[in-house]
């Protein structure tokens, strides 16, 4: 047998001693990890990056990525007014070079030195009246309330809130540090999925209160199928807009879907966009029922959350109807959020319709202007109405440059002053509804971006909108209510900034600035602009007149022009065949202003009635005999509103209160009777068996009365036979049947 060979020492592997140090070799090289591809995901790349590129301008920089209202716009914004102001301007400026220095021209005469661009006389207005203490607002069964969360020490604050993280990091991005009073009332109340009713005065945040829970709850939705669970519901395009602008800020780092369905804007996007099923809907009332009578896909069955924002001024507007059809349509067991900026009756029946078991929270009811708010008043005397023109140029030219909103009464008003201070030189843009939405919206957009100085609006832009900035509101006109006057003060002095309201008030609003004064807080002022100044602006209006109605008469053979060219391209449609796109529910404007002319008839109250004056409370003429148009329509007046009585009476929920048997003896409500067949039968007192023998004879009275009924029934007429006494003439022939004769 062949002996095994024996290896040499050096062939032998050595073994490690304990002290013996050694080489570590597990540690990964940059060799191994440059061929792992998953480590190679972790390496960040030092080199300058080639894939950069330049952006192509200060405003594509600048541009916000999470903003896509773009994409609703279709049309572009076609505005000709600023050009013909820009046109007249030069062919002003051309004729005054041409004429000789030596002659004195208008232009020279209107100039302002230094001492007359200081501020106006103010005098100091104090209230005549003692301030009364608001009174408490009435506590309601139907409502709960909690107490409200005062941050005066700082405690509260948006991360004591369990808001998730995208959410968190979108309110760092918009600078928000504390939650305002609403917020930090409602937030809580709305994650526990309560039902609420809030009231806050304007610019106190709240589209924020009920949108940061409402965006918690969709985080943990669960996302296999695309459903529509959030809609918010606001009267105009503009606060619609906005609040889809800040839904959008909020959801930067989600990937929640939201939709905006506005009039005024593209249609086919908007179907589009609502096919998908978007997670939060944002729409004003009368094209959100369009969307839901023509687009197929989209419905509100399957909403969770109902939010009504401004619900005070979606029921000035009308919208009473198309919100109750809405409410309707929305699931039963939803949350419902409902915020007003001013609480009244028919905010209250709504929110008795569409809120259950709600949680009240009333921060402030928004029944005197802010608290850093400095009021003055204009004085117009009875005979200088015509002079308010050159006020508001005096005003606009010399002391409110700048971030100024300017409110008017008609549109027709917003658009000559428009054209006024654009021949002076002021760069300004007009908002009310005769434009179009493009126009509309660009207008606030350059108003935002500080490319306009003053902004000319209707009421339109008094509820609920925030434009960061606004120092002065001027009131060309005192508006009708001091509701309406509380709201467009509102534009200025929100968040805690300072902030200038100017009205120009005449004889016949001195009631309304009387009201005012007596609910100020504080000392309103008195501005007295001097003569001197008011002379040279009416003579700078009087010079700029001619080039105003030739841009106003322009237009208007524009406008005809335009409609003319529709009426021939719509004729021209028809004989060639081409059907029009016809939309089951969509109101035109004359359809929009008779349905508002209806629910505003059936909407006056008698007092609103007697206020008008204007005809005859008898509706008679002069010869005492009734018109009859006039009967008519009064006799339909009143039809109408006892129509509208008949239908709130009806809307309003009946009390139902629960009834304990024992409380309806006591209280003499009745007692129902209950089966004793068991208790009678097994009742072996002496009581019961007397019971049950007066029973047996009973029976067998009856029994034989009904046999002589039968032989004495021809004659109970004639109230023969002992039948005849007990039922009563042919009552004994009903109950006893004919004898048969027996036969033999």
């Amino acid at each position: 047998m062949k002996e095994p060979a024996k290896h040499k020492s050096l062939d032998l592997i050595k073994t490690i001693e304990d002290d013996e140090e050694v080489e570590c070799f597990s540690e990964e090289s940059d060799d191994e990890v440059m061929f792992q591809p998953r480590k190679q995901k972790n390496i960040t790349k030092k080199d300058f990056d080639t894939g950069f590129q330049f952006v192509a301008s200060t405003e594509e920089y600048n541009e916000d990525t999470w903003n896509d209202l773009n994409k609703y716009i279709k049309r572009k914004a076609k505005s000709k007014t600023d050009d013909k102001i820009k046109k007249a301007r030069e062919k002003v400026k051309d004729e005054e070079d041409d004429v000789d220095e030596n002659v004195d021209g208008n232009q020279s005469d209107v100039s302002l030195s230094d001492d007359e661009l200081k501020h106006d006389d103010i005098k100091v207005k104090e209230s005549r009246h003692k301030k009364k203490q608001s009174s408490e607002i009435e506590k309601d069964a139907f409502f709960e309330d909690i107490p409200v969360c005062n941050d005066d020490s700082g405690a509260v604050n948006f991360y004591k809130m369990n808001l998730s993280r995208p959410l968190m990091k979108a309110i760092g991005d918009m600078k928000f540090v504390h939650p305002t009073p609403i917020q930090a009332a409602a937030i809580p109340v709305a994650l526990l999925g309560r039902d609420i009713c809030g009231c806050a005065a304007t610019g106190t945040g709240k589209t924020a209160a009920y949108m940061l829970p409402t965006l918690e709850r969709l985080l943990y939705r669960p996302a296999e199928t695309a459903v529509s669970r959030v809609l918010v519901l606001v009267p105009t395009r503009e606060l619609g807009v906005q609040v889809y602008q800040v839904t959008k800020q909020l959801t930067q780092y989600t990937n929640i879907e939201v939709a905006l369905a506005v009039g005024g804007l593209d249609l086919k996007i908007q179907e589009n966009v609502l096919r998908r099923n978007p997670d939060v809907v944002i729409a004003t009332p009368g094209r959100l029922i369009d969307h839901l009578k023509s687009t197929p896909t989209f419905g509100l069955d399957s909403i969770e959350v109902l939010i009504l924002d401004e619900a005070d001024r979606m029921l000035d507007e009308y919208f009473a109807e198309q919100m109750n059809e809405i409410i309707k349509q929305c699931s039963k067991t939803r949350q419902t959020m409902l915020f007003s900026a001013t609480m009244t009756d028919e905010v209250k029946d709504l929110a008795t319709v569409s809120l259950d078991k709600p949680v009240r929270l009333f921060v402030d009811s928004n029944q005197g202007v802010a608290f850093n708010l400095r009021q003055e008043f204009v004085r117009i005397r009875k005979d200088k109405e015509g002079d308010r023109e050159p006020i508001l140029a005096a005003l606009v030219c010399r002391t409110f440059r700048n971030h100024c909103i300017i409110f008017v009464q008609t549109k027709k008003q917003a658009h000559r002053l428009h054209i006024l201070l654009g021949l002076l030189g002021v760069k300004v843009v007009e908002l009310h509804g005769n434009l179009s939405q493009p126009q509309r919206l660009e207008a606030l957009a350059k108003f935002k971006k500080e490319e306009a100085d003053i902004m000319i609006a209707t009421d339109v832009a008094a509820r609920g909108l925030d434009i960061v900035g606004v120092q002065t509101v001027i009131n060309f006109t005192m508006p009708a209510t001091l509701e309406h006057y509380i709201h467009r003060v509102g534009r200025t002095a929100r968040a805690g900034r300072a902030g200038v309201s100017v009205s120009l008030a005449g004889e016949l609003e001195r009631k309304m600035v009387k009201q005012i004064v007596k609910q100020a807080k504080s000392s309103v002022k008195s501005r007295l602009i001097p003569n001197d100044i008011l002379d040279k602006y009416k003579k700078k209006l009087v010079g700029v007149e001619d080039q105003l109605q030739d841009i106003l008469r322009e237009e208007m053979e524009e406008r005809f022009m335009s409609m003319a060219e529709n009426k021939a391209n719509r004729a021209d449609n028809i004989l060639k065949g081409v059907q029009q796109d016809s939309r089951p529910w969509f109101q035109s404007k004359d359809q929009r202003r008779k349905e508002k002319e209806r629910l505003s008839l059936t909407g006056t109250s008698l007092k609103d009635k007697k206020m008008k004056g204007n005809k005859d409370k008898k509706g008679k003429g002069k010869n005492g005999k009734g018109n009859a148009p006039d009967s008519v329509r009064n006799e339909m007046d009143k039809v109408a509103l006892l129509q509208a009585r008949a239908a709130k009476r009806k809307l309003k929920p009946k009390k139902m209160n629960a009834i304990v048997e024992s409380q309806a003896r006591g209280s003499g409500g009745v007692k129902r009777k209950s089966s004793n067949f068991t208790s009678e039968l097994t009742d072996t007192s002496k009581k019961g068996a007397k019971k049950l023998r007066y029973d047996a004879n009973v029976a067998k009275k009856m029994q034989t009365n009904n046999k002589k009924g039968q032989t004495g029934g021809k004659k109970g007429g004639a109230g023969g036979g002992k039948s005849g006494k007990m039922f009563g003439g042919g009552q004994g022939k009903a109950f006893g049947k004919p004898q048969q004769k027996k036969k033999k």
